[in-house]
């Protein structure tokens, strides 16, 4: 199995510390969080894309979890779970209005007062984007990497505010609190 994510680790207990057990690992890949984490006692959602998905029910390593689901099921439920994990998910989707659809998805399956976790490739301080490039890691090779500062812009207007953040050597990671709506 491969090796769980070190925020995941690093922050299981300050979520156990804050009655956040019910999870939702979005965009799941191996499962490697998601086993994680229900080991530890959590009740974890797991979604992955429709193939991935496949992949992981004609294996072994999805028994356990509370469920196992498609990410286009994701726009339609309401899990109400008190955290969401996506961890290095952001790296992979380029488009912006791709980013804000699983955001959109992340919130809506989020309950009030309830946690993501956002883990990505962070941009290293002597990282150059490509000699070509005139667009200051904007362009698509570049944008695969942000900083906590870029994403409180992303996630600001979904109803997230961060909470807390880490770099390692390279990763950041960043908590996000589902604000309280009226």
């Amino acid at each position: 199995m491969a090796t769980v994510a070190e925020s995941v680790k690093r922050y299981s207990t300050f979520f156990k510390k804050h009655a956040a057990t019910t999870v939702l690992d979005y965009g799941t890949g191996t499962m490697r969080n998601a086993r994680y984490l229900e080991k530890q006692g959590f009740m974890v959602y797991a979604a992955d894309i429709p193939e991935q998905v496949e992949r992981l029910r004609n294996s072994t390593i999805g028994t356990g979890l509370e469920r196992l689901m498609n990410t286009d099921e994701l726009p339609t439920s309401q899990l109400n779970v008190d955290l969401v994990l996506s961890t290095y998910v952001f790296n992979i989707i380029m488009e912006s209005g791709d980013r804000h659809a699983y955001l959109d998805n992340a919130v809506r399956n989020l309950k009030a007062g309830g946690y993501l976790l956002m883990e990505v490739r962070c941009r290293q301080l002597n990282e150059q984007c490509d000699p070509t490039c005139r667009d200051f890691f904007a362009c698509d090779e570049c944008s695969k990497t942000l900083t906590h500062q870029e994403l409180d812009t992303l996630l600001h207007p979904h109803g997230l505010r961060r909470i807390s953040h880490y770099y390692r050597s390279h990763a950041v990671s960043a908590i996000y609190q589902k604000v309280f709506t009226k």
